[in-house]
């Protein structure tokens, strides 16, 4: 399955900048150094290049697949069909709130004062892990919908 596949690449990415690239941006926020942060701990080329590919591609895989899911009436459906949905709406979150943060915020720090920019950072990085709780309920969900399906 597809979907299986790039959640699983999702997740591995978002585990790897929590524990990797934000702890070399997050700390110490300030709007002339940011933006050499960002460059350095790689964040920028995670937001320009694997992001932009992975995300989309993952919401509209979600939204083929509560399509299929709807049609399957075998078991392992309401599996399917739920982690569909969740990643479908983990997009729709990550498209209206993590990625218009990130790119008109956070990779512009000069627009704002330092204790401003330190309090968007701090959000965002707090909020952006949360996400990997309902893509980890995806995962299993469809894993068990690959085992009743198989």
């Amino acid at each position: 399955m597809l979907l299986l596949l790039t959640l699983t690449l999702s997740m591995g990415g978002g585990l790897y900048e929590i524990l990797v690239i934000y702890p070399n941006w997050k700390h110490h926020v300030h709007p002339h150094t940011l933006r050499d942060k960002l460059e350095s701990s790689g964040q920028n080329n995670a937001a320009k290049r694997f992001w932009p590919l992975v995300s989309p591609a993952q919401g509209l895989l979600a939204m083929l697949n509560i399509a299929l899911a709807c049609w399957h009436h075998g078991s392992g459906q309401g599996y399917w069909l739920a982690a569909a949905i969740i990643i479908f709406v983990t997009r729709l979150i990550t498209f209206s709130y993590f990625i218009p943060v990130m790119i008109r915020k956070i990779m512009q720090p000069e627009k704002f004062d330092a204790a401003t920019l330190q309090r968007i950072v701090k959000q965002w990085t707090d909020l952006s892990p949360l996400r990997l709780v309902p893509e980890f309920a995806a995962w299993v969900l469809l894993l068990m919908a690959l085992m009743k399906l198989g």
